[in-house]
């Protein structure tokens, strides 16, 4: 995101366990039932200092994301990197008061929605249409 966003900064993180159960119960509580353990993804995004029409020294960003779901890795990665895009996308829309990435469908300026996928070990991300997108994001390699 940073790449094509001047002045971004995304922090991307895990966070502590969260437990997720069929109750809102402690896990340590006899009464909890089935759940399981499991690692929150984490971010928080930014605007430095002077980017669009932030003033030089104020941030702009809002307050960090964490998801703490289940499902498979591959599930989860794309379901943060989803609210990621989606975040982005409106905090610039928000600083320079246009629709970001712009993409024109009859005649009319509207922001693209934001796509996602996981191919092999490598994550994929787009606004608008993948054969034709206004905007691709360079592939991240996952570890």
């Amino acid at each position: 995101m940073e790449s094509v966003v001047p002045g971004l900064q995304v922090r991307a993180y895990i966070g502590d366990p969260v437990w997720l159960g069929e109750s809102d119960d402690a896990p340590d509580d006899p009464n909890a039932g089935p759940g399981e353990w499991v690692d929150a993804l984490c971010f928080s995004i930014s605007y430095a200092p002077g980017a669009v029409n932030t003033p030089p020294g104020e941030w702009r960003g809002g307050p960090g994301f964490e998801s703490g779901s289940s499902g498979s890795a591959h599930e989860r990665v794309l379901s943060v990197t989803r609210e990621l895009m989606s975040e982005v996308q409106d905090l610039v829309a928000i600083e320079t008061k246009e629709p970001w990435p712009v993409e024109v469908v009859n005649g009319r300026r509207d922001m693209a929605q934001g796509y996602a996928t996981l191919e092999g070990d490598h994550l994929h991300m787009w606004y608008g249409d993948r054969a034709a997108p206004a905007l691709k994001l360079p592939s991240v390699h996952l570890e």
